[in-house]
C-alpha cells in the first residue's frame, strides 16, 4: 500500500500565513526604526563658561532656564537622604509627586509606601510614577496598599507589541516634590542598598539634594512631562504650582 505524501497547505492558507509573517516582520522593522533625529556632530564653542551668554544659551537650548534664588542642601547617603524625604511626605498638605527608576522591596520601600498611602488617605493628592523595569522587584502588596489608599500610580513605558522599540526607553529620573514648595533629586533609588552610610559594599554611596526656591517649579514641570506622556492628564493649580512668596 503506497504511503501518503506530506500534506500540502492549501493556497489560501499559504497566502494568509505569508501575509501574516510579512506583516509581523514589517511591524518589527518599523518598531526598531529610529523616528527621531539625533545630534551627530560636536557643536561649535561660541562662548566661554564665564560668559553670561553661555548661561543664557545653555538654558535656552536645554531648558528649563537657569534661575537664581534657590536654597540647595546636599544630602549624603541613605542616613541623610531618606529621613528628610519621608518627613516631607508626612508633612504634605496639598500634593506629592514622586518619580523614580528603582523601587525595590525592603524596609525602606515599605516606609515610602506607608507614608504615601497615609497622605493619600488624608486627602492629599499623591501621584507616583515608577519605571516599569526599575520597579520589577517591588512587591505587589506595596502597589495594592497605595492604590487602595487613593495614590495614583502609573508605570512608565510598559511594553506592548506596538512599542517594542521603546523597551529600553526608561525614566531614570529621581524626583520628589511636596506641595510644590520643596523638592528632592539626585542619585538614590528606593532600595535597601541605598540605606545606611555606605558602611560596606552592600550599602551604596550616593548624593541627593533638597531644593527650595523657583527651581522646585521646574522640577515639578519635569515630573509632569512624563506624567502627561503616561496618563494624558495635566496636573495644575496652586496645589502643584503655588505662588512664589
Amino acid at each position: 500500500m503506497p504511503h501518503a505524501g506530506p500534506r500540502r497547505l492549501s493556497t489560501p492558507v499559504t497566502i494568509f500565513l505569508t501575509a501574516l509573517v510579512t506583516g509581523v516582520l514589517v511591524l518589527l522593522a518599523l518598531n526598531f526604526t529610529a523616528g527621531e533625529k539625533k545630534v551627530q556632530h560636536e557643536l561649535p564653542r561660541l562662548y566661554s563658561t564665564a560668559s553670561p551668554q553661555f548661561e543664557r544659551a545653555l538654558g535656552s537650548l536645554l531648558g528649563p532656564g537657569i534661575v537664581g534664588g534657590n536654597e540647595v542642601t546636599e544630602l549624603l547617603n541613605g542616613d541623610q537622604i531618606f529621613p528628610p524625604m519621608l518627613a516631607a511626605i508626612k508633612a504634605a498638605q496639598k500634593s506629592v509627586t514622586f518619580e523614580t527608576y528603582i523601587y525595590w522591596s525592603g524596609d525602606i520601600g515599605k516606609q515610602f509606601a506607608d507614608a504615601l498611602s497615609e497622605r493619600a488617605q488624608a486627602g492629599v493628592k499623591v501621584h507616583v510614577l515608577l519605571d516599569w523595569v526599575g520597579s520589577a522587584k517591588m512587591e505587589d502588596s506595596y502597589l495594592a496598599e497605595m492604590e487602595q489608599a487613593g495614590v495614583q500610580i502609573k508605570k512608565f513605558h510598559e511594553p506592548h507589541w506596538y512599542n517594542l522599540a521603546r523597551l529600553n526607553n526608561r525614566t531614570h529620573r529621581k524626583l520628589l516634590v511636596v506641595d510644590g514648595q520643596v523638592g528632592f533629586t539626585g542619585g538614590v533609588g528606593i532600595a535597601p542598598e541605598w540605606t545606611g552610610n555606605a558602611q560596606n559594599p552592600d550599602h551604596w554611596r550616593d548624593s541627593h539634594y533638597l531644593v527650595r526656591g523657583p527651581a522646585v517649579a521646574q522640577m515639578q514641570a519635569t515630573f509632569l512631562d512624563n506624567w502627561l506622556k503616561v496618563t494624558g492628564k495635566v496636573l495644575h493649580g496652586d496645589a502643584y504650582f503655588p505662588p512664589i512668596a
